[in-house]
């Protein structure tokens, strides 16, 4: 009866180069089929841990670039949102303006109605003869020159003096507004011939009232801090012309002259 042989082991003849006797190896088949199996598990892990690698590197590069992406629209957001508050502020700005020429009914509901008479009204413009006078031409306070006029961020100039400083009126003419708001603070707004207006912002006590008449150079306030817009002890002073803002620095010739 002829029964099949079936080899169990490899065997591995090594024949050097030289003289030396050969050199023979036997490996299991079963053996040898665990090593093969053993690389073929080792290289597919290789190349599975490779290319898993490479993904979470192009995630964590494309997280990079949404990142500084989205903090940039962040930027430009915030941006957008300054400017729109700006612009919203300026337009109220606008709007007071524009009530301050209507016969000043908003800012005297409660004065006695003989003081808004034509003829009180103009008999206080006759007062002011003089161009020099009643044109907005002289500074309000001394001080250091802390900011420049910008428009539309920033529609005025910052004198910086020490709290308590007084406060003076740039030109002849009459107080339209006289009270606390929660930006400007303590604020003074006195309208002058030839459509000017002026505006005191961040005083710490207002002296004068609505409709009082004053004159170029009257103590109007105190320097201060007041307000949310306010970081230290300033004057914010502004110059309106038919309702729209202009460069102090193109007014008050003393400014000029003292830099």
């Amino acid at each position: 009866m002829h029964r099949n042989y079936k080899k169990k082991n490899l065997n591995i003849l090594l024949i050097p180069d030289n003289e030396a006797s050969p050199k023979s190896f036997r490996i299991r088949y079963s053996t040898l089929k665990v090593v093969l199996a053993l690389i073929a598990i080792f290289l597919i892990s290789v190349i599975y841990g490779v290319i898993s690698y490479n993904q979470v590197w192009q995630a964590a590069l494309k997280k990079d670039v949404l990142e500084r992406e989205n903090t940039q629209l962040k930027e430009q957001l915030t941006k957008a949102m300054l400017l729109r508050e700006e612009l919203n502020e300026v337009q109220a700005y606008k709007d007071r303006v524009v009530n301050s020429f209507e016969g000043f009914v908003k800012y005297a509901e409660d004065v006695d109605s003989d003081e808004l008479l034509p003829d009180n009204i103009g008999q206080s413009e006759s007062k002011r003869s003089s161009i020099l006078t009643s044109v907005p031409l002289v500074t309000p306070v001394t001080g250091f020159l802390s900011q420049e006029y910008h428009w539309p961020t920033h529609n005025g100039i910052d004198i910086v003096a020490p709290i308590g400083t007084p406060i003076k009126a740039s030109a002849d003419g009459n107080v339209v507004f006289s009270d606390y708001t929660s930006n400007a603070g303590h604020l003074v707004v006195l309208h002058h011939a030839g459509g000017y207006l002026t505006f005191y912002h961040h005083n710490s006590r207002n002296l004068v009232q609505v409709n009082q008449v004053v004159q170029q150079g009257d103590v109007i306030a105190f320097l201060g801090n007041s307000g949310e817009s306010s970081s230290g002890p300033h004057l914010h002073f502004e110059i309106w012309k038919d309702g729209v803002p202009v460069n102090p620095r193109e007014m008050l010739v003393d400014l000029k002259l003292g830099e």
